[in-house]
């Protein structure tokens, strides 16, 4: 099994766990982005941007994700549109 497959394999794990539990989750596949799954909680009012790593990731490279991408954490105005 490649890393892709493992990746997606435990992308879909996560969506289908919050769907369980009425979330709005869906993956963001093959976008090379830091964001592997957007996850919206509504009784908490929380939109969770994901990045899915193995297991076995190193910690080392883990804490540098989140260094890097620290921006994308805040209070952000969310508007729904149908275009």
């Amino acid at each position: 099994m490649t890393n892709y497959q493992k990746g997606a394999r435990k992308e879909r794990k996560f969506v289908n766990e919050a769907r369980a539990r009425g979330h709005v989750s869906f993956r963001s596949a093959g976008s090379h982005s830091p964001i592997d799954v957007i996850d919206i909680d509504f009784e908490n009012r929380l939109i969770l941007l994901i990045q899915c790593k193995p297991d076995s990731y190193p910690e080392s490279q883990t804490n540098k994700l989140l260094q890097d991408n620290k921006h994308l954490n805040g209070a952000y105005f969310v508007e729904f549109l149908v275009k």
